[in-house]
């Protein structure tokens, strides 16, 4: 192919490689909720698996305005799509949210906690696979495929895009560098993309949001002011040496309306300015799609319906941080729900029946469970009906010893602050029976004021995370054991002041227990596999450096044992432990 080919074609992927930018951040998968009287991102949240978004792209923006900035805010986009009102190239693409897992090129991103399928108007960045992991740090884009008509091919990113901080205040400031690469073929010629993104975050305004869809109220709008260095590299000889064919820069504002707690992309809206911010080039807003209804009956022991209570509904994969309640409804008279108009996806639900009336009653997860690791999903195509659950009735208990604690956020997280709200769960050892339940009160306190003599053990229940640590007491002779605290990380639970024992977590793949704990020499790591399942299991010091790891491809079904005996240092370690897509964080300590 003639060099002035190569040039032209470059032209062509240049212009396209620029609109490549917008797509990689489109699922900014943040959240927001109000605090005082502005708003917070968290960007720990993912969106309901298996839903499907559809975007509404104006490439011509005639209509739009600049964001403007600054606190209590009134964004009103909702003539900005019109095309009654104007010759605008408006145009309809989908979004689908995938388990990484069951993606095609899952094998290239085989750390992703978070797939996605795109479309867009634009030809190179049309059809993408993309790729994400979200961990306590926050949201990173680790590249995507593309099988576009245009150019197919693997895009990956390293350093990774940082996209998102676990928590994001207004006017916080972050700066981020990552660097994009991928190898493509055209015309029978190897070339390479490579991509440099020098980017500033902004959270630089809060307040409301009118699309033509609905309004949004505690929206954050996010800008991004980026500069990129774009480069193409072409191996003309076919002997794997690439000549650098076409180098440009470009610098252009983006600005995201990210909204807490949505079914499914919680970014609204985006749109793209110049440097200058006078002139608006492209934008698009998103709204979900395959709208259903999941309804069954609450029942209790005896079989009758429950008459009076409330039903959460709970994204399948909840926020690492706090008690994601995507929607709540009540129990109607003869026992009977229903969420109505739930797009299609994967959830959890749980119902809590009025104490007044069901005494010793637990909060109940779909699958007759107290703890939401045992809860069975909901996938939901249409309408879901059946989805009957079973209260848990606990033990009348007569004796006066009481139990008090707390529950809050650790420091690193949210400076100590108290959680209210969450269901605290007292087993019966060594049956690990339910037998009461308590709810933590505005200052994250709970208390037990009747517990009969015996063993027992904590359980905290905050979907999302992992109990890796528990308080295990024994009670008699009237006593108050106070000061049974629990604090939250971004993604465990785990007892403040001591750690009495580990308790086995249930998880879909089966059962996992570390052992003993504290240990000396060895600490074993026992797996019952409930299907075939790829196991990693990676041991982290508290400076967050793997210093121990295992990895099995596919290990039968059956417990199976491994020993971690290679720590040098005494210490708090955490071991991560991943079967196939799942995963459980414990604690351990070395004496």
């Amino acid at each position: 192919m003639p060099y002035i080919t190569i040039f032209v074609w470059s032209q062509k992927i240049y212009h396209q490689m620029k609109n490549l930018a917008p797509i990689l951040a489109i699922l900014f998968l943040f959240n927001s909720h109000s605090f005082y009287a502005q708003v917070t991102i968290e960007g720990t949240y993912l969106p309901v698996v298996n839903t499907r978004i559809q975007q509404v792209w104006d490439t011509s923006a005639t209509l739009m305005p600049v964001p403007t900035t600054g606190p209590n805010q009134l964004w009103d986009y909702s003539m900005a799509f019109d095309p009654s009102l104007t010759l605008v190239n408006l145009d309809t693409f989908d979004l689908a949210v995938k388990t990484p897992s069951t993606t095609p090129y899952f094998s290239d991103f085989p750390d992703a906690t978070h797939a996605s399928f795109l479309r867009s108007p634009f030809g190179l960045a049309d059809s993408l696979w993309l790729y994400f992991i979200v961990d306590t740090l926050g949201v990173h884009n680790m590249g995507y495929y593309s099988t576009s008509a245009d150019a197919q091919g693997l895009i990956t990113a390293d350093p990774m895009e940082f996209v998102m901080p676990d928590e994001l205040n207004y006017l916080d400031t972050i700066y981020d560098t990552s660097r994009y690469e991928g190898y493509i073929n055209y015309m029978g010629f190897d070339a390479k993309i490579v991509r440099v993104n020098l980017k500033t975050m902004i959270a630089d305004g809060y307040g409301t949001l009118i699309t033509p869809d609905a309004t949004y109220g505690d929206v954050m709008l996010g800008k991004e002011v980026i500069y990129e260095i774009d480069s193409l590299w072409v191996d003309l000889t076919g002997g794997g040496i690439y000549s650098l064919i076409q180098a440009d820069t470009t610098d252009w504002h983006r600005f995201h309306f990210l909204r807490n707690n949505t079914f499914a992309s919680t970014h609204l809206m985006q749109i793209n300015t110049n440097m200058a911010e006078t002139d608006v080039k492209y934008g698009w807003y998103t709204l979900p799609v395959d709208f259903g209804s999941i309804n069954g009956t609450v029942y209790a022991t005896t079989g009758v319906p429950v008459t009076n209570g409330e039903m959460y509904l709970y994204r399948e994969h909840s926020n690492h941080t706090k008690n994601d309640i995507l929607s709540m409804t009540t129990i109607n008279f003869d026992g009977t729900y229903t969420f109505d108009s739930i797009p299609y996806g994967e959830y959890r639900i749980s119902a809590r029946p009025d104490l007044g009336i069901y005494n010793h009653a637990f909060t109940t997860y779909y699958g007759d469970t107290t703890d939401w690791i045992n809860c069975q999903t909901v996938i939901t195509s249409n309408d879901t009906t059946g989805i009957d659950i079973h209260i848990v009735i606990g033990a009348p208990q007569s004796t006066s010893v009481s139990i008090q604690g707390n529950v809050s956020y650790n420091s690193l997280l949210k400076n100590n602050d108290p959680i209210p709200g969450i269901d605290i769960i007292v087993e019966k050892d060594p049956e690990d029976n339910p037998i009461s339940e308590s709810t933590t009160d505005s200052f994250g306190n709970f208390t037990f004021p009747f517990l009969d003599d015996g063993d027992y053990t904590i359980w905290v229940d905050i979907p999302g995370l992992n109990m890796v640590g528990s308080y295990s007491i024994t009670v008699a002779g009237g006593l108050v054991i106070s000061n049974l605290d629990f604090q939250v990380g971004s993604d465990s639970i785990y007892p403040l002041n001591l750690i009495n024992t580990i308790k086995p977590i249930q998880s879909h793949q089966g059962n996992v227990q570390v052992y003993p704990n504290p240990f000396s020499e060895a600490a074993t790591v026992s797996i019952n596999l409930k299907q075939r399942s790829k196991i990693v299991i990676e041991v982290i010091d508290v400076s967050g450096k793997i210093v121990s790891s295992i990895a099995e491809n596919e290990i039968g079904i059956g417990r199976q044992t491994y020993s971690i005996d290679d720590l040098t240092s005494s210490g708090l370690y955490f071991i991560k432990i991943s079967i196939n897509e799942h995963m459980e964080v414990l604690r351990i300590i070395k004496n």
